[in-house]
């Protein structure tokens, strides 16, 4: 189903200059945007938003995961000449803000393809790497905490802007991401106040309806694109959120224990990576988990390499870790949600979600790293007894497109056995793991082949993909703890907690995404 609407938002302060902006954008020699894409056809959000953006309009789009939205908000820039030339010193034309480094890598790297001059400011490179990655770019695409800093050190001037675009927006202005996301976009349209109104395009898969008012507080009547897959009647309970998502993609579950999780994984991750080419992405929900599958799966699958990636690395290994996927040298990505927003691998056939999602929008995330740009592609959720009750919340705010048939073992829950997600990171209780469960269930326990597990269900079915279909997203276990006093979303989810990207001050255990 697709949804294209006007809906006013707020008036403008100055409508005037909001209406000059758009008259003048129309009248400037604009290039065919359809040569941008070459032989690609458009796809559905990039017919809608395109012509809004190049007629100067503030846009909201909220479309599946994989639909085309980074070539949906960057071709109209390029076709206006936005973010073309170089200009003098950090002063782009185009900013693009992202939730992650590896999303504002890719963005940056699109953008050359379409000969604009682009770099990226993000963590994890020094300072000397900063400028030269930066200055002179009329494009910049980076993430939140690194470009508060260079704007708050007037470094990174904001006089020259044009055009901001919020990519992930739903992650972006989540609660933990907000006051930095704030910042920068006040800071922009105070210092390019000159150049009349500043155009904002903001682009997800998933767009809340609480933060949906406060994304709109810097947009002047704005176009709501909406490229949304057909709801049951039961998930129409929850319009008020869009979720998009990998509804191209097979979805299944198997019902297994902790003991047969990691066999049962690379059982399939052969099963997948029979024929050559592809890959295959699995998440696990902390970072302790991705190093230790790693290794294991390494020492079990024979010929082929399985990377991880994870917010403890520094910004080299995880760049290196992209290339070897993109290139083929790896095939196999063992990942924190780290790699759950934004990031275009090729032909991903295999989502396998490890651990259960804390929410229905990150496992919508996850799955959409698969059955991108109209490819097959499958999602499989491997459901341990443990998780059981977290899938039940997660599953019933899925849109039905998502949706996986029952399965018996699913309602079959002991609750005394029930991994507790909402306990905080690094809580413990009087057995030494988190609190509310024994010592057995603490987050990273029963990670590695073989471990043990505490009341598992008998007959449980280790299966193929023939088990039924599902689609469950991970668990949040890479995210900076951000803002404190219950902010962030999904914080207090056992190794989550969303927070800010970038250089931040140490706030007790935790790592960077």
């Amino acid at each position: 189903m697709t949804r294209i609407q006007d809906r006013p938002r707020r008036t403008p302060v100055d409508s005037s200059s909001a209406s000059s902006a758009h008259s003048s954008s129309s009248a400037a020699p604009v290039r065919d945007w359809r040569a941008l894409l070459g032989d690609r056809t458009p796809t559905p959000v990039q017919a809608g938003a395109i012509p809004a953006l190049l007629s100067g309009r503030d846009v909201i789009t909220t479309a599946r995961t994989g639909s085309g939205k980074t070539l949906a908000f960057l071709i109209p820039a390029a076709a206006r000449g936005i973010g073309m030339s170089p200009v003098r010193g950090m002063r782009p034309e185009v900013l693009v803000i992202t939730p992650t480094r590896e999303l504002a890598v890719q963005i940056r790297d699109v953008a050359r393809e379409l000969d604009m001059t682009a770099g990226r400011i993000t963590g994890g490179i020094t300072p000397g790497q900063t400028r030269s990655e930066a200055t002179g770019k009329g494009l910049i695409s980076g993430t939140p905490g690194r470009l508060k800093d260079l704007i708050n050190r007037n470094e990174l001037s904001l006089a020259g802007l044009r055009y901001v675009v919020l990519d992930e927006a739903d992650e972006l202005l989540s609660l933990g991401f907000l006051r930095d996301v704030g910042d920068i976009l006040r800071a922009a349209q105070q210092q390019s106040s000159a150049h009349g109104h500043l155009q904002v395009a903001m682009a997800s898969a998933t767009f809340p309806a609480e933060i949906r008012a406060v994304a709109e507080r810097f947009m002047v009547n704005p176009e709501r694109i909406d490229i949304a897959p057909a709801r049951s009647d039961d998930a129409a309970a929850n319009a008020a959120d869009v979720l998009g998502g990998a509804t191209g993609a097979t979805h299944l579950i198997v019902n297994t224990t902790r003991d047969q999780v990691l066999d049962l994984a690379a059982e399939q991750v052969r099963e997948a990576l029979r024929e050559p080419g592809g890959c295959v992405v699995i998440f696990s929900r902390t970072k302790s988990l991705v190093k230790r599958r790693a290794e294991k799966l390494n020492e079990m699958l024979t010929g082929e390499i399985v990377s991880p990636l994870e917010g403890n690395m520094d910004q080299k290994k995880r760049e290196r870790t992209m290339a070897n996927l993109r290139e083929g040298k790896s095939r196999v990505l063992i990942a924190t949600d780290i790699a759950g927003r934004g990031i275009d691998l090729p032909e991903v056939r295999l989502v396998i979600h490890m651990d259960i999602a804390s929410t229905a929008e990150d496992h919508v995330h996850r799955s959409g790293r698969t059955a991108r740009a109209g490819r097959p592609g499958t999602n499989l959720v491997l459901l341990i007894p443990e998780q059981r009750g977290l899938w039940q919340n997660v599953r019933r705010k899925l849109p039905g497109a998502l949706h996986p048939p029952l399965t018996r073992e699913e309602s079959q829950i002991d609750k005394d056995i029930q991994e507790k997600q909402g306990q905080g990171r690094g809580q413990q209780g009087p057995g030494g793991g988190r609190q509310g469960q024994p010592r057995a269930q603490s987050a990273g326990q029963g990670s590695s082949h073989g471990s043990s597990s505490q009341g598992q269900s008998a007959g449980q079915g280790s299966g193929s993909y023939g088990a039924g279909r599902s689609g469950g997203r991970g668990a949040q276990g890479d995210r900076p703890r951000g803002g404190q006093g219950g902010q962030g979303r999904g914080e207090g989810a056992a190794g989550t907690g969303a927070g800010r990207v970038g250089p931040q001050r140490p706030r007790g255990r935790g790592g960077r995404r």
